[in-house]
């Protein structure tokens, strides 16, 4: 009985990587990982820096985080997209 309902769980998420994997490895990483990720951790990170009664950053540690979370947005996201090709199979055949 599990073994089918983990089958179609794995057939749905297999379906809609593929509807992902349309748009192009760029694509992805950067609308998912640089936009996405990065963008909502230098949102999250600032508002809760001011939220949390500390200084307001000045204009360099805010140049400096929106750098650093963009960077690791491009590196989640080419994980991410690495580690569902290899999840999914569709890595390319090593010659």
């Amino acid at each position: 009985m599990f073994d089918r309902i983990r089958a179609a769980l794995l057939d749905k998420q297999r379906k809609a990587w593929e509807r992902k994997r349309r748009g192009g490895r760029r694509s992805f990483i950067f609308r998912r990982g640089v936009l996405r990720w990065g963008g909502t951790m230098f949102v999250l990170t600032a508002c809760g820096h001011v939220m949390l009664g500390h200084q307001p950053l000045g204009w360099l540690q805010d140049v400096s985080l929106l750098i650093a979370c963009l960077l690791f947005g491009y590196v989640w996201g080419f994980f991410s997209w690495f580690l569902n090709e290899k999840r999914f199979g569709f890595e390319k055949p090593k010659s």
